[in-house]
Parts: structure tokens; C-alpha cells; sequence
């Protein structure tokens, strides 16, 4: 009840600001894949377009499509939609166009087969060229990698996906059942203003990682508004989530939680972007209220402090600042510092205080690396400290579905990622290192790790340090190459191979496992952390 009182209350919101008048603005696919040729183009010193906020709308890259996108990247393919249809009388499109995934593989640690097969479709269009919409629904099944499994069994949730339903239980390997719907309306009156409402995912940043959003976690319904004023971009999102710590772990025991999120860029000069973000996290009831969405936190200004001040409440406050430099024609540095709480004072004694709970990403990107076109290359460290983005109240941690909503690690970590791709024609061929070093919790003693669980139950007041617990090396590597059969649809054949090292100071797990499948791409997937 709760649910469809909230969802509507975006959707009448949505209607209202959309009155009588409509606009196409159609999303690009969340995927890494198809937004290398993007990054590359929108790196020159000469192109204005704010690439923070993502998954782009159709409208920022329409120059680019029509020239090195659809040249590098689909420049081979045909408009082979499964089916469209046209009205040019009421300038009306409509694509409808199958999803599909026919994977198999083998976890060579134990030898057992993997699969994920599953059926949907999509629709999608756009109206008048005023208004754009996506629509799609997915159902699957599956049997994974020993490491996913035990995410799976922990979270009772596919990761990035949804709910996990068991469709046939086995003690070692269980098949997993699943289902998938996003879909959004979007809006745009003029040049300046643009609105979504719809349940998707979101990604927040210029790397790999995200220390403010990521689409890590699975759908959620959500409210944006994006306003392009001179050399800036102001972004406010309000969304609808779900805290699933539950100890039961029933999908019908899971309770509403809510976040707002802001974000400012500024293109400072041709080759310098500067971004201030903040976000705020409060669940929807407790034991003596219902609370809902705070329309307090619908307000569209930067720094909701004020307002949390206000409402006498000790919601979870985010703040942070971003940065992107265009350094060179092909290469790029950027960067976000992520702020939860700390006291400067505490910092300068460098006492080890368990609240000074920070985030920080630093990157670099080479495009056509040695001159040689299409051949990229990334580098990426992450650093968060123990106890970031986790709260006293566990309902109001900075996760949704037991996933984070930043990184995937949660805290307690530092990280480097590091890619090598390269494209030739409809053939994408990617390797990946990443190395990090994190503190487990152990033995129900909590030091900093799992932002699903209070931090209320620290193991020390001062004397904290980030990889502090159960020191654990995690290394990931992969190498697959991927041939897009039909790139209008994002359908493509797959195949690799990745192994997964997990090692403390006297046990080491390792997961090798082979894959290959063809599919349909529905955003980015995540087996690295």
C-alpha cells in the first residue's frame, strides 16, 4: 500500500509538470561497451557536454551518432529492430525487439556447469519528438559461480537484477529464478529542461567505479530533473528503495526507504569540469511513525543539512565534489571525494576516530592509445574508509536490495582497476585487472566493512584504520572478447574466461570459471568485488 501510494505520487508529479506538451528523450543502454566511442568523442577540448550523469539521453548524442559512434561502432550494422512501426502523421515511432540471454559456463573450482537463460522484450519510442519512453520486462533463471551463489544465499538477491526466487533446490548449486522490469517516460519542454520518471538505474560519474551512484544495485522507481543553464548542468534525483536486512529475508517484509540526490557541474573552462554532489537516505517508518517521502527533501536547492537540522532528524547526509580534466586530446583525469561524516579536529589529532568516514576515486583514461584507433586503456584506484556510507539506523545505510549504492565493496578498502579494450568493426576484445585490499568483519565483531549492519556495534572508538579486521587481498582478472550480432538491438556473442582470488593470512579461495553465450545487453553486470 505503501509502495503504490509513493509510485504514484512521482507519477502524478511527473504528469502535472508534463501538462499537455511532450518530448522525445529516449535513454542510451547503461553499458560500458557502448560508451567508450562516447567518452572518446565527448574528450575533445571543443565538445560542452556534461558526461557525469548517465545513462545519456538520446538528445546528447545525437552529433556523435551521427558521425564516430555509428562509424566505430556500428558502422557495419543495419536497422535490423525486430519490429517498428510509424505514424508520420502523428510523428510516432514505436520499436518493439526481443531480450534474451543463452549463457553457459563452467566454475572450474568445482568443476559444476553455470548457465542464465531468460526471455523478454522491449519497447521503446518516442512521440512528436517531444516525448521518449522505455519500456522492459525479463525473466530468467540461472545457476552461478560458487562466489555469486554465496552472494545469492547472503543477499537473496541476483546481483544487479532482483529478487531471487530458488527454482530448483540443490544443496551445492541451486537454480535461481529471477525477474527484471525498467522502464521510464521522458520529458523535455525546451532546451533547458528535461524529465524522467520510471524505475531504472543510475550511474554517477567518470570512471568505473562510482563513490555517489552506481548501477550497481537493482532497479528502483525514480523522479529526475535536469536543468542545462549556460555552462551548467543541475541534476536532482528522488527515488524510492528498499532496505532488504531483514532477517527473514521475505520479499513482503522488506520496508521503504528513500534518497534524494543532487548534483552540480560546471564546465569551469574547455577542458575542466567541477561537479558538488549531495544526497540524504531516511527510512519510510519506524516504530512510532510513518514518515514516507519527506517533502522537505523535494526541495530542488543544494544542501539538505539545513533542512535534516530542521526536522530535528539524523538522516544519512552525503557530500561530495567531482572533477574531470580533459589533459590532453585523448587522455583524461578525473576524480570524486566523497564526505559522510567527520570532524577536522579529529582528523589533524590522526587518532584513528571511527566517524571520519571518507571516499575517494582518482582515474585516468588514454583514448586510442598509441595512436592506434579504437585501442583505450583505464586505470582507477578507489579508497574508502571503514564505517562509510553505513548509519545507526540500519534502515537508512546507502544500499537498496542489500547492494551498495555506491561501490561494490561497501568500505574498508582500497582498490585499482585497470582495463586494456579495443574495437575492431563488431568485434570487442577487453582485459581486466583489479587488485584490492579490504578488513572483513569476523565473529560478529564489526570493523567497518558491511554498511548493512549498525555501526552502532564497532569494535573501537579510536584507533581505526582502513583494511583494519581480517585483512583479505582480493584479486579479479578477466579477458573476453564479444562480437555484436545485431548492435541495434544489443545483442552479441559472448565468450571468456576470469578467475577470482580470494586470499588472508592462512586460506586462499579461488574461482576460475569459463563462459560463453549470446544475449541481450541490458546494462552493466558486475562479478569483480
Amino acid at each position: 500500500m505503501i509502495k503504490n501510494t509513493d509510485t504514484t505520487f512521482f507519477v502524478l508529479i511527473f504528469f502535472l509538470m508534463a501538462s499537455s506538451v511532450f518530448a522525445q528523450q529516449t535513454n542510451h543502454t547503461l553499458h560500458r561497451d557502448y560508451q567508450w566511442s562516447l567518452d572518446n568523442y565527448f574528450n575533445s577540448k571543443e565538445e560542452k557536454e556534461h558526461t557525469f550523469i548517465k545513462p545519456y539521453r538520446q538528445e546528447q548524442t545525437n552529433k556523435v551518432n551521427d558521425t564516430s559512434l555509428a562509424s566505430r561502432l556500428f558502422k557495419h550494422a543495419k536497422k535490423d529492430t525486430a519490429s517498428a512501426s510509424k505514424n508520420k502523421k502523428q510523428k510516432l515511432e514505436i520499436s518493439i525487439s526481443p531480450v534474451f540471454s543463452a549463457q553457459t559456463g563452467i566454475d572450474l573450482s568445482d568443476s559444476h556447469m553455470t548457465s542464465d537463460i531468460g526471455i523478454g522484450g522491449k519497447l521503446s519510442g518516442h512521440w512528436k519528438n517531444k516525448l521518449g519512453f522505455g519500456f522492459t520486462a525479463y525473466a530468467a533463471k540461472g545457476v552461478y559461480n560458487s562466489y555469486t551463489d554465496s552472494l545469492i544465499r547472503e543477499s537473496k538477491v541476483v546481483p544487479g537484477m532482483g529478487y531471487a526466487y530458488i527454482s530448483k533446490n540443490d544443496s551445492l548449486h541451486p537454480q535461481y529464478a529471477y525477474q527484471y522490469f525498467s522502464g521510464y517516460v521522458s520529458y523535455s519542454p525546451n532546451k533547458i529542461f528535461n524529465f524522467q520518471v520510471g524505475r531504472d538505474k543510475h550511474f554517477w560519474g567518470d570512471g568505473y567505479r562510482s563513490m555517489f551512484l552506481s548501477d550497481v544495485a537493482a532497479p528502483y522507481p525514480y523522479l529526475k530533473v535536469t536543468t542545462n543553464v549556460w555552462k551548467l548542468s543541475y541534476v536532482s534525483l528522488f527515488t524510492i528503495m528498499k532496505d532488504a536486512t531483514q532477517a527473514s529475508g521475505l520479499k513482503k517484509d522488506r520496508l521503504n526507504k528513500y534518497a534524494t540526490f543532487h548534483h552540480l557541474g560546471w564546465n569551469a573552462t574547455k577542458r575542466i569540469n567541477i561537479g558538488l554532489f549531495e544526497s540524504i537516505v531516511w527510512q519510510g517508518s519506524d516504530s512510532t511513525r510513518h514518515r514516507g517521502y519527506d517533502v522537505n527533501y523535494l526541495n530542488p536547492v543544494l544542501f539538505f543539512r539545513p533542512a535534516e537540522y530542521s526536522l530535528g532528524s539524523s538522516d544519512n547526509a552525503f557530500v561530495g565534489m567531482n572533477f574531470k580534466i580533459k589533459m590532453f586530446k585523448k587522455q583524461q583525469l578525473y576524480g570524486q571525494v566523497l564526505l559522510d561524516e567527520f570532524l577536522l579536529k579529529e582528523i589533524m589529532a590522526q587518532n584513528g576516530w571511527w566517524a571520519n568516514k571518507y571516499a575517494f576515486q582518482l582515474g585516468f583514461k588514454s583514448f586510442n592509445l598509441f595512436k592506434i584507433k579504437n585501442l583505450h586503456f583505464q586505470t582507477e584506484f578507489n579508497y574508502v574508509r571503514p564505517f562509510t556510507y553505513s548509519h545507526g539506523s540500519v534502515q537508512q545505510n546507502y544500499g537498496h536490495m542489500n547492494q551498495p549504492l555506491a561501490h561494490p565493496l561497501g568500505a574498508n578498502f582500497g582498490e585499482s582497476v585497470n582495463f586494456l579494450n579495443y574495437r575492431y568493426k563488431r568485434l570487442f576484445i577487453e582485459a581486466k585487472f583489479t587488485y584490492a585490499v579490504y578488513g572483513a568483519d569476523s565473529g560478529g565483531t564489526d570493523f567497518g566493512k558491511n554498511i548493512f549492519i549498525s555501526y552502532a556495534n564497532r569494535a573501537n572508538e579510536y584507533g581505526n584504520y582502513t583494511t583494519q579486521g581480517f585483512q583479505t587481498n582480493l584479486i579479479t582478472t578477466s579477458l573476453r572478447a564479444a562480437y555484436f550480432l545485431v548492435p541495434d538491438m544489443n545483442l552479441k556473442i559472448e565468450l571468456g574466461v576470469a578467475n577470482r582470488i580470494e586470499q588472508r593470512k592462512y586460506s586462499t579461495k579461488q574461482t576460475p570459471f569459463v563462459f560463453i553465450g549470446i544475449k541481450t545487453d541490458l546494462g552493466n553486470l558486475y562479478d569483480d568485488y
